[in-house]
């Protein structure tokens, strides 16, 4: 296989660092307050190994030539979800170790061959019986909100039990992964996620709320992937999200409109464009022109009502740097905790 169409696999060990230092590195992206008492059977080594298909993280993680398994507490509480502001769900399926897990409902105890869901923006308190295990993060839009009501849960049924075969079997697979399966391999992947997440009837009901506000944020998240092409209308909104008109523009009802919701987010980027440094020597008709506003008059007008002042004001005051993205990483990399744009190992945390 060409290793310019593989998908980049990237690794990550303890056993690089001084010993003082590797529980530290381990748990400093993993979202919660950990702890770890060194119990005298040796240092603490562990491996992560993971990539990023598309929009989901999948990550494995295990404790080599350890003659008694690692023991250490995690704990996630609303401060620290305040802080991060991580949202996304998580799968977990236990190939070795135990989860004694506190603060989910219901409390439960996690073992091989259990695969239990997730969600971070929820209390997390429990305690980890270190052991092989394999991971997988999605976008909370990219999943139907009630999917919140599991959190804790093992996923018990067939289908989840089909949900895990399929991580297990990615992760083993993931050196031999090309870039252009990613995208079958994506959508397979969701589907299975989503049947493993349906809810009973009661609880479609409980979560009539939540689904409304994950529905609009998906197509928020829609707007903002598709911003600058002319061809976004509510009808084509509607198509690819599978919404009635009626529906789409219930949801914006309160926003005065979805092609007002459209507008607003078109001035705000183009308020960042004009704000930015390495942009001066960009026109402003053009910058107008490239975000849906062909007459810049009628964009000089729309721009002032929401931001108070002009356009030509807004270019005037730039100052300050602006950083660039990091370029292409390599086809495997050796990395350090949190050394990865986008998103870390060993947990597969989404950066911000």
């Amino acid at each position: 296989m060409n290793q310019l169409d593989a998908v980049p696999v990237f690794k990550f060990s303890t056993v690089d660092y001084p010993e003082r230092d590797r529980f530290h590195l381990w748990v400093k992206d993993n979202l919660c307050d950990c702890r770890f008492e060194d119990d005298g059977y040796g240092p603490f080594n562990a491996e992560a190994t993971g990539a990023a298909l598309g929009p989901l993280i999948l990550s494995g993680r295990r404790w080599p030539d350890r003659a008694k398994p690692l023991t250490y507490s995690v704990y996630r509480n609303a401060r620290r979800i305040r802080m991060d502001g991580q949202d996304s769900f998580r799968f977990t399926l236990l190939l070795g170790g135990r989860f004694f897990c506190r603060s989910m409902s219901p409390e439960s105890i996690k073992t091989p061959g259990h695969l239990f869901f997730y969600d971070v923006a929820q209390l997390n308190d429990c305690t980890v019986e270190a052991g092989d295990v394999i991971s997988i993060v999605v976008p909370r839009y990219l999943l139907p909100s009630h999917a919140a009501l599991l959190h804790g849960h093992t996923l018990t049924s067939g289908v989840g039990r089909l949900l895990g075969d399929h991580l297990l079997s990615l992760f083993r697979n993931l050196s031999m992964l090309r870039q252009q399966d990613v995208p079958n391999i994506v959508q397979s992947t969701l589907l299975l996620m989503a049947a493993a997440v349906s809810p009973t009837a009661d609880a479609v009901r409980e979560a009539s709320g939540p689904i409304h506000t994950a529905l609009l944020e998906r197509v928020r998240h829609y707007i903002d992937t598709h911003l600058l092409e002319r061809d976004l209308t509510p009808e084509r909104i509607c198509r690819d999200i599978g919404l009635s008109r009626a529906k789409l523009y219930q949801l914006f009802e309160d926003d005065g409109g979805v092609m007002r919701q459209i507008r607003r987010r078109r001035l705000r980027h183009a308020y960042h464009v004009l704000g930015d440094p390495q942009q001066q020597h960009v026109r402003i008709a053009e910058i107008a022109w490239a975000h849906g506003f062909p007459d810049e008059k009628y964009f000089y007008r729309l721009f002032k009502a929401e931001f108070g002042h002009t356009p030509k004001e807004t270019v005037e005051q730039r100052s300050g740097p602006v950083l660039l993205p990091y370029g292409k990483v390599g086809q495997e990399q050796r990395i350090g905790a949190g050394g990865l744009p986008g998103w870390t190992l060993p947990f597969g945390v989404l950066n911000n």
